[in-house]
């Protein structure tokens, strides 16, 4: 009997990976890489957002880019995920980038949350902006705690800079 609740709990948290992100079990699998705080807030967030899951790394279509980041910024650098100051409030703060299931073009979407978080209250994002293109790039922390979305190695991207309790995305040209 043991054995098979051994088994039944590795199926629920290898099958659904392999999948398109479909379904509640494959978002608990996806948000596993996120930090706990981090992903109870996100799986909180997505329960009224059936059309969104969490962008994978398997999301990402520009192979050599995400090889010359990591090479950057280290092997366990995750291309849709993003933490640091970005309110520059002393609290640690974070970015995912999501799937919209429904579109087939620009389906990203990008939300920022910030801190601090805890594990009672419903969260909503400072910043939820959709109809973006990040399948050849992802989000990046630079200097200062500056977020940064968009291509890979390149200017085709935008500068998240905290405006509020928002943020406001500039054109990194």
């Amino acid at each position: 009997m043991i054995r098979q609740t051994v088994l039944i709990a590795f199926c629920l948290v290898v099958l659904p990976a392999a999948g398109n992100g479909a379904g509640t079990l494959a978002q608990v699998a996806a948000t596993a890489d996120l930090r706990a705080p981090h992903r109870v807030t996100v799986e909180r967030w997505l329960v009224s957002k059936p059309m969104l899951r969490l962008a994978t790394e398997k999301d990402c279509l520009n192979v050599e880019g995400l090889s010359a980041s990591r090479a950057e910024y280290g092997q366990s650098y995750q291309p849709y995920y993003a933490i640091g100051d970005f309110n520059h409030d002393g609290q640690p703060d974070f970015a995912v980038a999501l799937v919209n299931k429904q579109k087939s073009s620009r389906k990203f979407a990008m939300a920022i949350f910030n801190g601090p978080f805890n594990q009672r209250g419903t969260i909503s994002p400072a910043l939820f902006s959709k109809g973006m293109d990040l399948s050849g790039g992802g989000l990046v922390v630079q200097s200062g705690g500056r977020l940064v979305a968009g291509v890979f190695q390149s200017d085709d991207c935008v500068v998240l800079r905290p405006r509020g309790r928002t943020y406001l995305m500039k054109s990194c040209l």
